[in-house]
């Protein structure tokens, strides 16, 4: 029997139903993006708290520099207190033999004739003055307080202080005893306070007292001191922070190298 070819099975196309793509949810999607809200929170939190880190160890590098750059002056200039040239003059008297007294600031020192050291005092609040003297042959390569050097023989007034006319305050010097001439060596001083040690026994040139320099009250006196206790506060950049003081104190003592191995006689 032959088949009508008209007879032959057809396929048949959509016969079964067609299958609807599915997308997220509206709930999905508000929760996708509530993740990434905490993601991105999380990650600028990060970001804060890696910027205040730098930040502050920037701050404190910053004020590490300053107190090593202001000590460093101090201690160079006030250990060479007294020095000169001895192929010049044998005794201080000689080789400083006129008085010279600071100018420029309310807290003004005054060094007698051969007398070498000496500062003012007020308060512990009110920033210490201090002025060093020294003579320079101008081939020794002693510095001033500027960080410069005599190329002919000089003598050089030191004056340190504390200028509070400016904002921050600023730890200056000048090499003439004139304020007017300073240069500022470092910002964020906000006081500086020094003592003297003084031997007042006999015999012998260790430090058994220090005073301020109003306690140091005569040019006798000032020629006992053997060495110098220096503090200086600076302003805490981080003050403000859990735990971190208003102010940073840092303290030095230098020995005066033209007093080693002196002896005195009794005050």
């Amino acid at each position: 029997m032959k088949t009508n070819p008209a007879m032959k099975t057809q396929p048949h196309f959509g016969s079964s139903p067609v299958q609807r793509q599915r997308g997220y949810s509206l709930i999905e999607i508000l929760v996708a993006l509530l993740v990434a809200l905490f993601l991105l929170a999380g990650l600028g939190t990060m970001v804060a708290g890696t910027r205040k880190t730098s930040t502050n160890q920037t701050s404190l590098a910053q004020l590490q520099d300053e107190e090593r750059l202001a000590m460093s002056m101090l201690n160079d200039v006030i250990q060479t207190a007294g020095y000169f040239d001895t192929n010049t003059y044998w005794t201080a008297a000689a080789a400083f033999p006129t008085a010279v007294t600071t100018s420029g600031t309310s807290t003004a020192a005054t060094l007698a004739a051969g007398q070498f050291i000496g500062g003012a005092h007020t308060s512990i609040t009110t920033p210490d003055t201090i002025a060093v003297r020294y003579g320079t042959s101008g081939t020794d390569g002693v510095i001033n307080c500027n960080g410069g050097t005599a190329t002919a023989a000089a003598t050089y007034t030191n004056f340190f202080f504390v200028n509070t006319t400016t904002t921050p305050y600023q730890l200056q010097c000048s090499t003439d005893a004139n304020a007017a001439d300073a240069v500022t060596l470092v910002n964020n001083v906000v006081n500086l306070q020094i003592w003297y040690g003084v031997s007042t026994t006999a015999g012998t040139a260790n430090v058994d007292t220090y005073m301020t320099a109003a306690q140091v009250a005569t040019a006798t006196d000032w020629t006992h001191v053997t060495s110098v206790k220096v503090t200086l506060t600076f302003n805490n950049p981080l003050y403000g922070q859990p735990g971190q003081a208003q102010y940073a104190f840092f303290t030095r003592i230098i020995t005066l190298q033209s007093q080693a191995g002196s002896t005195f006689a009794a005050t």
